[in-house]
């Protein structure tokens, strides 16, 4: 699945925010497997992000800096998320918000 960098960033936030409920096994373990793939990507764009910050030192205001910094963050990656079918909302007693029902929606697998 193609994804931007911005949206690497987003997923990332959103797994973390997860991270404290408790979830069906077959769903906790996608999304640390989506986790550990999304960091991977998340460091290559971090890296460049350093350097970016790095070139424009302490110009991080102007307008050049602003305009590549967008750039990178609408790069888009190749990433296999673990997908998990929608039916694993249906077993278990748990429960989530629509937030982060939306949250994992890039890794649901709908039928």
């Amino acid at each position: 699945m193609k994804v931007k960098n911005i949206d690497i960033i987003n997923h990332l936030n959103a797994l973390h925010e997860l991270s404290d409920v408790e979830l069906p096994v077959r769903l906790t373990y996608a999304i640390k497997k989506n986790h550990r793939r999304l960091v991977t990507e998340y460091s290559d764009y971090d890296e460049q992000r350093k350097a970016l910050k790095d070139k424009y030192k302490g110009n991080t205001k102007s307008e050049e800096y602003g305009k590549e910094l967008r750039e990178l963050l609408d790069i888009e990656v190749d990433i296999e998320f673990h997908k998990v079918k929608e039916d694993v909302f249906e077993t278990g007693d748990f429960s989530i918000t629509a937030r982060q029902l939306e949250a994992l929606e890039f890794m649901i697998e709908i039928e």
